[in-house]
């Protein structure tokens, strides 16, 4: 059944048949879907993890720590992983300097900006397509349950 649910679907899921938003309803509607991705996104990026801490048998205290990746952090070393952008590519695309997207990725950058997160976003969002489109269907599914 989740199969069959289509974008404008999931968006009348989400804002109802007529979605006439102010500029700042908009906003906070984008700020909540922002924070469910990362929510989703921080499962998905643990769970590449998980098996490693099974493995070496992390203390409880350690898996916490070793989960409190930061999400910007894994989503450029994903976009990389892909091999469609260099460093170079997501920091022409994003307009963002490759010093501070190096910054994120080292660790050194623990809270980038919205505006920069977003860049990022919208560039891991042309990457993988799918996965979106995944956590959108997810979104709408918990929304349809709640109500």
């Amino acid at each position: 059944m989740e199969e069959d649910v289509s974008k404008a679907d999931l968006v009348c899921c989400l804002l109802g048949p007529t979605p006439t938003l102010y500029q700042s309803e908009r906003n906070l509607l984008e700020i909540k879907l922002f924070a469910y991705i990362c929510n989703e996104l921080t499962k998905i990026f643990n769970a590449r993890y998980s098996e490693f801490q099974r493995l070496i048998k992390f203390s409880y205290y350690q898996e916490d720590n070793m989960c409190s990746t930061p999400v910007m952090q894994e989503i450029i070393k994903d976009i990389l992983s892909t091999n469609e952008y260099s460093l170079t590519g997501i920091a022409t695309h994003t307009r963002i300097p490759e010093e501070i997207l190096t910054d994120l990725i080292i660790g050194i950058n623990n809270n980038p900006t919205f505006e920069l997160s977003k860049r990022i976003f919208e560039l891991h969002i042309s990457v993988r397509p799918k996965l979106y489109d995944e956590i959108m269907k997810k979104i709408a599914l918990e929304y349809l349950k709640s109500n």
